[in-house]
């Protein structure tokens, strides 16, 4: 009997045991096909997610290339933004520079039209005067052809009259006309007082009558009333004349080509000292001729002039 419950006890046993293991059995494989399942759930996420990983380190790169490329368009961009408004300000400069081009060139077309406008008005002027000009020119080229008559005609009578002077007067008795004498101050203003004279001209004409020929010298002499020299001359020389050869005080000489004649002789000199008042001669000499004389005055001045 105590065989009998002890084989049942272990049997009982046996059978809880076997129970157990069955239970622990079904919920290990249950547990286990669970895990198996989740496990390849985790698996195939952790496929899912490797491949969204590599994905996105491959959207990474690619992004960080777009990055990359995208800063060198920016600077790209930036460079060709800063051209552009350096173009934009050249363009402004360009501007400007054409508006005041514009303007300068508005202000010398202006201007031109005011002085064409002038233009027209001297020019018009001008073609006014040109007609009167014209009728001038042919009225004086008239009243020339006229005077060339009359002069042809008083030069002949200028001959006739020379030889009529010729026949009725001798030779010697004939000479230079036309005298003139000026005295001039050191600012070149004329002056006929003694104290200011710093230059004294004498010329005369001389006539083609006297017939002078060939290169001869002329002689300037200067004498007051009493036949003494104005002046201390440089030289004397001895005139040949047809009654008497005389000595004459020389104070200015020139070589006259008398080939050309009638012609006027002209001497200027500048006192080396003071010239005293009085009435003075000038007479024109040459070796063997009287050309002339002609009388001047130099007066006193008070002190204070």
């Amino acid at each position: 009997m105590e065989t009998t419950e002890r084989n049942s006890t272990n049997l009982a046993w046996v059978l809880a045991m076997l129970i157990g293991i069955g239970v622990s059995g079904g919920l290990y494989w249950s547990n286990n096909r669970t895990l198996t399942h989740q496990y390849e759930q985790a698996e195939q996420r952790a496929d899912s997610l490797l491949s969204v990983k590599f994905q996105l380190e491959g959207d990474n790169r690619d992004l960080k290339r777009q990055l990359e490329t995208a800063g060198d368009e920016k600077e790209y961009l930036g460079n060709h933004i800063n051209d552009l408004h350096e173009q934009v300000s050249q363009r402004d400069r360009s501007l400007i520079n054409l508006r005041r081009s514009i303007t300068g060139q508005t202000r010398t077309i202006r201007t031109l039209n005011q002085t064409l406008s002038q233009l027209n008005i001297t020019r018009d002027s001008l073609e006014n005067q040109m007609v009167a000009m014209h009728d001038k020119i042919n009225w004086q080229t008239q009243a020339n052809a006229l005077l060339t008559t009359q002069n042809r005609e008083l030069e002949q009578q200028q001959k006739g009259l020379d030889t009529r002077i010729l026949t009725m007067v001798p030779r010697s008795a004939i000479t230079g006309d036309a005298f003139r004498v000026e005295i001039s101050k050191a600012n070149k203003k004329v002056t006929v007082k003694a104290k200011k004279a710093a230059t004294l001209t004498v010329s005369l004409k001389v006539p083609a009558i006297l017939k002078l020929e060939g290169m001869q010298e002329v002689y300037l002499s200067l004498t007051d009333e009493q036949q003494k020299p104005m002046m201390p001359p440089p030289h004397n020389a001895t005139i040949t004349l047809p009654d008497v050869d005389e000595v004459i005080p020389v104070h200015a000489t020139q070589a006259v080509n008398f080939a050309r004649n009638p012609q006027r002789i002209s001497f200027t000199l500048t006192p080396e000292a003071n010239v005293k008042p009085g009435m003075y001669r000038a007479a024109i000499f040459t070796k063997d001729a009287y050309l002339g004389s002609v009388e001047f005055r130099l007066r006193d001045s008070f002190w204070f002039f």
